[in-house]
């Protein structure tokens, strides 16, 4: 079993930052990756408030952390699954599919996963015209109509990129008011994205490929069959915090992981930050202040200077 005395576990923002935090303060520190970094982040097409970027995509800010973490020899074990967690103890472990860890302390920084709509069709036309992620897909659908479903910025960002792809774009959200950031909405107007109001997707058809979807209007109770060659789902997200809740970590009823103002979890040298945490601001910069703060108490944690409170 490898010892660390930091293990972050996931690579989206708040990972990266947390790993590169740690190394820089002398931590022997270890980030552990499922996949590769980024996270969802990486799947942004269009990042606008984020300081120092006025714009760019998720693909290539995520690319920057990365870089940077690398220039500092941030170790990052990729293509690394966690599949179980014994917090209990003083020396936590962490144990993937390759290996084991341990660490004195451990930031949890998984993320979200995106929500599906349970809709008939959806997972049948996964691949065939239902897509998560226009960034990768959005060519496909060069000069096509699709539908975008969803009513924050990550549904609004999406809808303002394939309005620059598609033939025709179309935004469903079930409610009378976006969520999304006002400059987006704004952009969203001046690109001509139809918004269909208080309609949610009831069905998702086609043959080989997504043909149609059958929508529902919520205000008046009409049922319709609009044609579509493509949907890009962009109704939310799941925290990854399983794992962290059968360890003991506490989260709320939504399974977001409870933190206080230092990111500290239930259970003492366990920290979580990002989107896996119940803030209510799921964006880029607060996944990396979060990450900041939690790994400054880490520090503290593991190495008991003369002005930490623990």
């Amino acid at each position: 079993m490898e010892e660390w005395e930091l293990v972050v576990i996931g690579a989206g923002p708040a990972g990266l930052t947390a790993g590169l935090y740690g190394v820089r303060s002398g931590l022997r520190t270890l980030i552990i990756e499922e996949k590769i970094p980024g996270g969802t982040a990486a799947d942004s097409p269009l990042i606008e408030n984020y300081p120092g970027f006025p714009s760019i995509s998720g693909q290539e800010l995520m690319a920057k952390m990365a870089e940077h973490c690398q220039k500092f020899g941030v170790p990052i074990k990729q293509f690394e699954k966690v599949i179980g967690l014994d917090l209990a103890g003083e020396k936590k472990r962490i144990k993937t599919e390759k290996g084991g860890y341990e660490a004195s302390a451990v930031i949890i920084a998984t993320g979200c996963s995106l929500r599906e709509l349970g809709v008939p069709g959806e997972s049948e036309f996964r691949g065939r015209g239902v897509s998560y992620c226009p960034v990768c897909d959005g060519a496909f659908f060069r000069g096509k109509n699709v539908l975008v479903v969803g009513g924050g910025n990550s549904a609004a960002v999406s809808a303002i990129y394939l309005a620059n792809i598609a033939g025709g774009v179309k935004l469903a959200h079930r409610r009378e008011r976006l969520r999304a950031e006002e400059a987006y909405v704004k952009d969203l107007l001046k690109r001509n994205v139809e918004i269909l109001w208080n309609t949610e997707v009831r069905e998702i058809k086609g043959d080989n490929v997504v043909r149609s979807v059958v929508l529902f209007n919520n205000k008046t109770g009409e049922t319709s069959e609009l044609k579509i060659d493509g949907v890009f789902i962009q109704a939310g997200e799941i925290p990854n915090s399983q794992l962290a809740k059968a360890a003991g970590v506490k989260v709320d009823d939504h399974g977001y992981i409870v933190v206080d103002s230092r990111q500290r979890t239930n259970i003492p040298g366990v920290y979580a930050a990002g989107d896996v945490t119940a803030t209510p601001v799921k964006q880029v910069g607060v996944a990396v202040g979060q990450a900041i703060i939690a790994t400054i108490d880490a520090f503290g944690h593991i190495k008991r200077p003369y002005h930490y409170q623990g």
